[in-house]
């Protein structure tokens, strides 16, 4: 008998053989779980219940009786018998679509193309492909390079995330050749290739009339995509091996096009200033001189631009994906039965929206900093982000999560008869302070750039916000949980997918490259951690809205007419 596999969805049978981890097993039944400390069992991601059977685990063999359960890590369990019962929480699996963050902004884009120079010739019926190679999300445009319209478009999860979630990890995951190969085949052949013939198909086109490829990705991403060794960046001084990538040809890297389609990147500024921020500088304009303009583009990295007149610097911070559900009890990326919406007041009567025709299953980024902000409007949650538990108790609202050592007071958003996982969905203090640090790391960083120039935030005239993620969230709430500075939001403009863009007028528009090439040489990088006070910043920063709240005087005004209203 196969072994049975339950998750959320059903139950499914994988074959096993003698001696391999559960992982390999899940995979062979189209299951990929979490495991993005490359299977070595410390980052907990893929914590599994398993139901009667025989294991070995860590080395040591294991019998789980009838009615009972043993959490372990799937990739530290090997199955030792037919009849094993295993069951994956959907916080260890990982999805494979995800939410098109295609949209960027139109009147950017137009006045772009109109500055830019000569089109590409290309024959009638000949395609091009513009990718933005996220770290955790790649979208694909399939484009008709003789009119310029998008024919199709599509997304999913970089399948790199089976192997290491974040930048780090995929670096220090790159100890071989081998390795290096394994990321790049899972880039190319397991995501790009996957979101082209879905793009063809839709448009019933045949992949063979892609002519050209462009990728637009931060550093790291972009050598994966070529082959190239990130390691380099992963130390001081942080030098990647290239910052201009020479054109490829697509089958050499995997991707099935055109016999012989090229593939083509954005350059890149830093070991951690990437492609990707060269395309929101050129869709923004900042490489022209412009009046104290910043550009943050918010995502498992987060970088950041500031110019004013002819001086730009940019620089790098790790906010991790707290902000795209990793981490997080109950969180998970923008897909259907993600919730990404939460709004409630000091009763706790909770409304909250939903993706798509379904119940809710998880919260994703947008929802989590829309639940602290109205937690620390409300009361609920304090400037450390602690609840004030005899609220919850009295709304009916608290929980305790004793599970997987992650002992933790929560909060209930949904109970469990109105979820589509058989238990309730809920925010625990734990989650808070992994938002906490994820939003102190971009406000640190902002805030560091800025002081090296003399600089703070109230001397913004104007801030662009890049990146999928930013089109989601509420600009106020992220301003009240001291993720962006507290200015006029009219000084704020969501430019969304600037990366995208970038590859999309790379693939249009022969003379943007060049262009391009000339911008990696403008800015001046600031590496964080050679600033002394970065480290003071980001702690201050780990207060709701910020330990100095002088630096929030309307999200301190606002939260505080409120208490007194209660």
């Amino acid at each position: 008998m196969p072994l049975a596999i339950h998750t959320d969805t059903g139950t499914r049978q994988a074959a096993w053989r003698a001696g391999e981890k559960l992982t390999e097993a899940a995979a062979s039944a189209g299951i990929a779980l979490n495991t993005r400390c490359a299977g070595n069992g410390v980052c907990g991601g893929c914590a599994v219940k398993l139901g009667p059977g025989q294991y070995r685990v860590n080395g040591q063999p294991l019998t789980v009786e009838q009615d009972q359960y043993r959490t372990a890590l799937a990739c530290q369990v090997e199955v030792l018998s037919d009849d094993a019962q295993v069951t994956f929480p959907r916080t260890s699996v990982l999805e494979r679509e995800a939410a098109i963050d295609e949209a960027f902004s139109v009147a950017h884009l137009a006045k772009r193309r109109a500055t830019a120079g000569s089109s590409t010739t290309v024959k009638a019926g000949a395609m091009g492909l513009a990718v933005d190679i996220g770290t955790t999300t790649v979208v694909a445009l399939l484009i008709d390079l003789t009119t310029g319209e998008t024919l199709a478009k599509a997304s999913m999860y970089n399948q790199q995330i089976r192997k290491a979630d974040d930048v780090a990890s995929r670096i220090s995951y790159c100890r071989s050749g081998k390795a290096i190969a394994a990321l790049q085949a899972l880039v190319t052949q397991e995501t790009i290739d996957p979101l082209a013939s879905r793009c063809c198909a839709e448009a019933r086109r045949n992949p063979e009339d892609i002519v050209r490829v462009v990728v637009s990705g931060n550093t790291v991403m972009t050598h994966l995509f070529f082959g190239l060794s990130p390691v380099s960046i992963g130390t001081l001084p942080f030098t990647p091996l290239t910052r201009v990538y020479p054109p490829t040809k697509a089958a050499d890297i995997g991707l099935f096009t055109a016999p012989d389609a090229m593939a083509e990147a954005v350059p890149s500024v830093a070991g951690y200033v990437g492609g990707d921020i060269v395309s929101d500088i050129y869709l923004t304009g900042l490489h022209e001189p412009c009046q104290a303009t910043l550009l943050i583009d918010v995502g498992t990295n987060g970088e950041m631009v500031f110019r004013d007149h002819d001086h730009m610097v940019v620089c790098a911070t790790a906010a991790g994906p707290a902000f795209e559900g990793y981490g997080l009890t109950h969180g998970c990326r923008a897909a259907a039965g993600a919730i990404e919406r939460v709004d409630f007041d000091e009763a706790l009567d909770m409304k909250v929206r939903v993706i798509g025709q379904a119940k809710p299953t998880g919260l994703c980024g947008s929802a989590i900093i829309d639940f602290i902000a109205n937690g620390l409007r409300c009361g609920l949650i304090n400037e450390m982000g602690r609840y004030n538990v005899d609220l919850l108790k009295s709304s009916g609202r608290y929980f305790f999560e004793a599970a997987l050592c992650r002992d933790s007071q929560a909060c209930i958003i949904v109970p469990a008869a109105d979820t589509g996982t058989q238990g309730p969905l809920f925010v625990t203090e734990q989650d808070i302070a992994q938002v906490l640090k994820a939003k102190a790391a971009i406000y640190a960083g902002l805030t560091t750039m800025l002081e090296t120039l003399g600089l703070t935030p109230n001397d913004l005239e104007r801030v662009y916000l890049a990146g999928g993620f930013a089109r989601h969230i509420s600009l106020a709430n992220a301003v009240t949980i001291g993720l962006f500075p507290d200015i006029p939001l009219n000084r704020y403009e969501i430019v969304g997918n600037g990366s995208l863009a970038g590859a999309y007028l790379a693939l249009l528009d022969a003379d943007v490259t060049p262009v391009f090439n000339a911008i990696i040489d403008q800015p001046e990088v600031v590496e964080l951690n050679l600033v002394p006070s970065f480290e003071s910043h980001f702690i201050d920063a780990l207060a709701l809205p910020h330990f100095d709240t002088a630096l929030f005087p309307n999200v301190v005004l606002t939260t505080s007419k409120q208490g007194a209203n209660k």
